[in-house]
């Protein structure tokens, strides 16, 4: 559904002016790359696997 230009959030409005260059690929990511992402999704995956373990042993063991 499109919007009239007046109703529109003034961000949308500044991104429609904007420029359309092309930005290289490492300026253009979003993510933060390092700060030991894998660590904390590994532990985050382990502790969430043996939380599970344990609520199964609790229930069934």
């Amino acid at each position: 559904m499109n919007a009239r230009p007046d109703t529109r959030s003034p961000e949308y409005k500044e991104a429609d002016q904007a420029s359309t260059t092309a930005v290289p690929a490492v300026r253009a990511r979003q993510g933060v790359v390092g700060h030991n992402v894998r660590f904390v999704l590994g532990f985050g995956l382990a502790a969430i696997i043996i939380a599970f373990l344990v609520i199964y042993l609790i229930y069934f063991g």
